[in-house]
């Protein structure tokens, strides 16, 4: 039992990557609201570079975890479809731009769902307040629903209602990243405690 508790301390130490992955989705939503009339085509490539840079986060993040964390097979899957779309999306702008509300709101929604599935690992690990996870969660799917469904609101409301999701959706990344550290810590604790007890 020792050993599997050391090398959970050990793997989980890639939480930071959600740190990274949080504060870059912060600065791209505080970006979109500073910005609200050059919003549309600011929204278009910084949604592209953000997009990329998500799925090489979460690439890393998978790899490094591969042996510890049950679905990190689903995560690496979601970084690499981040990376694919990411580029795609930075090769041809103009379709990004007449495509936006749409890959927006599905991106966002399917981030959405990345995070309820984390919120319940954390759940099934035995980690407290879990719940706030899954509130991220869903407050995310609202606001990806309300790009994807209404996209005739107008640009300044797919700009609002995107610089919204991406605080969000940033925010609870840094949640999850002290979730995981926090998990790392108590596992080191309780490594510790049997080396000694």
């Amino acid at each position: 039992m020792s050993t599997i508790l050391g090398t959970i301390s050990t793997d989980v130490r890639n939480w930071w990557w959600f740190i990274i992955k949080g504060l870059l989705l912060i600065f791209a939503g505080v970006v979109i609201f500073s910005r609200p009339l050059e919003g549309y085509v600011s929204l278009s490539v910084l949604f592209s570079v953000v997009i990329l840079a998500s799925g090489f986060t979460q690439i890393f993040f998978a790899s490094a975890n591969s042996g510890v964390l049950k679905g990190w097979g689903w995560t690496l899957a979601s970084g690499i479809l981040d990376v694919a779309i990411g580029i795609y999306l930075l090769t041809f702008p103009l379709v990004t731009m007449a495509t936006l509300p749409f890959i927006l709101g599905f991106w966002l929604i399917f981030r959405s769902f990345y995070l309820v599935g984390a919120a319940f690992d954390l759940k099934s690990l035995g980690v407290p307040d879990w719940g706030w996870l899954l509130f991220g969660g869903i407050l995310s799917s609202i606001l990806g629903f309300f790009v994807l469904y209404y996209p005739g609101a107008g640009a300044i409301s797919i700009i609002y209602a995107s610089g919204s999701a991406f605080i969000v959706a940033g925010i609870f990344n840094l949640y999850l990243s002290i979730k995981l550290k926090g998990m790392k810590n108590a596992v080191g604790g309780l490594k510790e405690k049997l080396q000694h007890g």
